[in-house]
């Protein structure tokens, strides 16, 4: 293998931060165009093609890659196989998704732009997906800096081509043709990286092992669908039960929410090789958990804390006065964020030891508890029933997921990290309180410098904990 472009064994968090870094930056990019360009019902739909493209995405990759990653960082040498065996299983499973996004849009909505704007991001989907193959490899390898090149290509493309077709006015559709473009682009930098640096003479695959992989990848799949569930079917059922501008009105409120997870993700992405190698040592796996925890509580309570104090007029910073509505259901949904990181990192080490399947059937758990209450609230209570669903199918996942991991690892302390993080927290929402009237922009910034003094001085976070972070 060549060094050429890539990190070594360390720093990877560096990397996986900048691709973070796009993904969120891009997004929230995306979304503010979306929601500033077509308004509260033009969002709505966006939104409505963006859940439904999302909750198939389980289709298109069945979660292979969190198999790849596992399967590669404990046999190197296999690598070119299970590239191969992935690339073409993944194939295939995005031309199906593609035709069940198309055919579901066409069924239910009927809409010739939600038809093609379906069929266009169920396209992006497939090529993100291909993506995501050899980008697995580069994780497994530990040289995670490998994926940055193609991913800032990109969501470069990916921002441009949005801004420039919404100023050109061709609507809705034009958005998912900007994600076509996007993935094309990402895909091939990946892709011409991979031949690079690790070669492809070893991309040798047949058709028994492309259908072992895929069902191997079932527990994978089945939980990336029933995650999708409960986090998506919510923007389906108000899309059926109300209109667009309620669909738009929530979207406003899960925007950032749906966005900040990437953080955790950031994290328990670059924590999953090393994890993976700790199956059946109890004390290792759970000192890395005990870290893990530690950073996200001390990254997604503030953000919670903040963001439930600055809701209204961060909204309309984002979105304009049309979306003042949706800072109710954001802050009903705000407390969710720390749920989300913990449930983020306790399901990466599910899915490290060997217990996917009971991650499963957490999501599955999860998204029966959803779909039942959404049922009720959303006809009853419309964005703000979907919103406080959604909290309470977190807590209840939380809980599980908790359960489940007690038997593979050694204690978390997780009281102890809470307290430490609350106290800081506590006094940056007594700063936000006492504040006069600002730009929301320099409550924020205000907030983050009393919380990083504060939690410093509590021990919520340490300069050796940066120190680790750089060595993943």
């Amino acid at each position: 293998m060549s060094d050429e472009g890539g990190e070594g064994r360390g720093g990877n968090l560096a990397a996986l931060g900048l691709i973070q870094v796009f993904r969120m930056g891009s997004g929230l990019a995306v979304n503010v165009m979306v929601m500033r360009g077509l308004g509260v019902e033009g969002f709505g739909v966006y939104g409505y093609v963006t859940t439904l493209a999302g909750l198939a995405s389980f289709g298109s990759s069945m979660g292979m890659d969190r198999l790849l990653k596992r399967e590669i960082s404990r046999d190197e040498g296999r690598a070119g196989h299970y590239v191969a065996t992935g690339l073409a299983a993944s194939v295939l499973l995005s031309l199906a998704t593609a035709l069940g996004v198309a055919g579901w849009a066409a069924c239910v909505d009927g809409r010739a732009d939600v038809v093609v704007a379906a069929v266009l991001a169920s396209v992006a989907l497939g090529l993100q997906s291909l993506a995501l193959v050899p980008v697995s490899a580069f994780h497994a390898i530990r040289r995670m800096g490998l994926g940055v090149r193609g991913n800032f290509a990109g969501r470069v493309t990916l921002v441009v081509a949005t801004a420039a077709f919404l100023w050109l006015q061709f609507g809705v559709r034009s958005v998912f043709s900007a994600q076509v473009l996007d993935g094309a682009v990402t895909l091939g930098i990946v892709g011409w990286v991979y031949a690079r640096v690790l070669g492809v003479t070893t991309l040798k695959t047949s058709w028994p092992e492309v259908r072992a992989l895929i069902r191997e990848s079932v527990p994978f799949g089945l939980n990336a669908l029933f995650v999708s569930i409960y986090l998506s079917v919510d923007v389906l059922i108000l899309g059926v039960a109300t209109n667009d501008h309620e669909v738009g009105v929530y979207r406003g409120a899960v925007m950032l929410l749906a966005l900040f997870p990437v953080v955790a993700d950031t994290l328990s992405t670059g924590i999953y090789p090393r994890m993976a190698r700790h199956l059946g040592h109890i004390d290792r796996a759970g000192e890395e958990l005990r870290f893990a925890t530690r950073i996200l509580l001390a990254v997604s309570v503030p953000a919670a804390v903040g963001g439930m104090l600055t809701a209204e007029p961060l909204m309309v910073f984002l979105g304009g006065s049309e979306f003042a509505e949706s800072a109710l259901p954001f802050i009903v949904m705000a407390p969710l964020l720390p749920l989300r990181f913990l449930n983020n990192g306790y399901g990466m080490t599910l899915s490290a030891l060997n217990r996917q399947d009971d991650r499963t059937r957490g999501a599955v758990y999860a998204a029966i508890l959803n779909v039942a209450v959404n049922l009720y609230a959303i006809p009853a209570y419309g964005a703000l029933g979907a919103a406080g669903t959604t909290l309470l199918t977190e807590v209840a996942l939380a809980i599980f997921m908790r359960w489940r991991i007690a038997s593979l690892v050694s204690g978390l302390g997780l009281a102890s990290t809470v307290l430490r993080v609350a106290v800081p927290a506590a006094a940056m929402a007594g700063a936000l309180l006492l504040l006069p009237a600002v730009h929301v922009l320099v409550a924020i910034a205000l907030g983050v410098a009393v919380y990083g003094v504060g939690s410093y001085a509590t021990g919520a976070w340490h300069p050796r904990d940066l120190r680790r972070l750089r060595s993943v």
